[in-house]
């Protein structure tokens, strides 16, 4: 369930002061990083700084819960789910530099979950420069979300990758069956294929990955791996997880996916809420046909925001003013054009966009 309107601490302000932008992530990434921020928050902090306004990063108790919410300041949630009107939640969208600032929410709960793709505007040679430039990067790198092992295990060909997610609070809201049912129904609509299963390096230690281990003791083809996500990918018949990043990064070995929960890149993949559902997928999904660079342009360069980008700032700033709050009225008005680009609305092409060829080079927090 996603909460509309949760509960927030509010506090007094003086109707006379500026209004602030606050920016809350988690305790761990404040300590860290301090009032300077970091990846998009840190650009655009400098940024707004620069123009005057004044930005606090502050602690996030939870992605439902704000301390030290304020309707006169402008609010930045790391990985919220929040619905209000100054709020925008943000966080990596599964591939670095890009970022959501989203209204609805980040990943499986962010507003492209219901969000037509609209691939017959883009350039199928843009998309493809795009897409081979952030392949060359992520595969060929072993360039992934949370840090891996060197390349160096094969798989298949035509192995079925299925990535464990744990029990995390998006999964538990977000999944149709638990992960023990999904890994059941894969091993009995498997056919003659290997299923490989990584468990999630940061929760190892699961109820479906003790299942796994246990499973593989005695089922030939299963084999339970801490193999980087890439080579687990490569050749790969499908993925098979919740809702997993790693199935997104699939899109980058044109491998498809089946999700078996709620995501945001559903329109890219073949999501399944039941036992029967999941037997055609695993049966015919080999048969069925994906734009992935299309898609990846329009999901990434289109709808999200590039931290790399020497603009990132003014652009947020016009992401901002699109939602009706307002730092430098006049400044805020002239910037923001009306389209379709860029989380549904075609701002003013400013000079100098690094990221047709996916450029990410050092990893960030999440």
């Amino acid at each position: 369930m996603v909460v509309d309107d949760p509960p927030m601490v509010a506090r007094s302000t003086p109707a006379a002061r500026a209004p602030r932008l606050l920016v809350h992530v988690p305790a761990t990434l404040l300590e860290r990083h301090g009032q300077e921020g970091f990846g998009l928050y840190g650009r655009v902090a400098s940024h707004m700084r620069g123009q005057g306004i004044e930005v606090r990063f502050l602690e996030r108790p939870s992605t439902t819960e704000l301390d030290g919410y304020t309707k006169e300041d402008f609010h930045l949630v790391h990985h919220g789910f929040l619905r209000r009107f100054n709020v925008l939640n943000s966080g990596v969208a599964y591939v670095f530099p890009y970022w959501y600032l989203d209204q609805r929410g980040v990943l499986c709960d962010s507003s492209m979950a219901n969000a037509t793709p609209d691939l017959d505007s883009v350039k199928h040679e843009a998309a493809v420069r795009f897409f081979e430039g952030m392949r060359e990067r992520l595969v060929l790198g072993g360039v992934s979300k949370y840090e891996q092992p060197a390349r160096a295990q094969r798989f298949g060909p035509g192995h079925i990758a299925v990535f464990l997610q744990g029990m995390g609070d998006p999964v538990l809201r977000n999944m149709f069956m638990l992960e023990t049912e999904m890994l059941d129904l894969v091993l009995r609509h498997r056919g003659e294929r290997e299923v490989v299963v990584k468990p999630h390096p940061k929760w190892p230690d699961t109820m479906a990955s003790d299942h796994a281990r246990r499973l593989a003791e005695e089922t030939p083809g299963l084999t339970i791996t801490d193999a980087n996500v890439h080579d687990m990918l490569e050749g790969a018949y499908c993925s098979v997880s919740i809702c997993s990043g790693a199935s997104f990064e699939g899109i980058f070995h044109r491998t498809p996916s089946i999700l078996f929960g709620r995501s945001d890149f559903n329109a890219c993949a073949v999501t399944v809420r039941s036992a029967a559902e999941a037997e055609e997928a695993l049966a015919g999904i080999g048969a069925r046909e994906f734009d992935f660079e299309r898609f990846a342009y329009w999901f990434l360069r289109r709808k999200m925001f590039n931290s790399r980008n020497p603009n990132v700032g003014e652009r947020v700033m016009q992401r901002i003013a699109r939602t009706g709050f307002e730092f430098l009225p006049s400044k805020a008005r002239a910037q923001a054009v009306p389209g379709g680009d860029d989380n549904g609305v075609r701002v003013r092409p400013l000079q100098g966009e690094p990221g047709d060829r996916g450029d990410h080079v050092r990893k960030v927090d999440d």
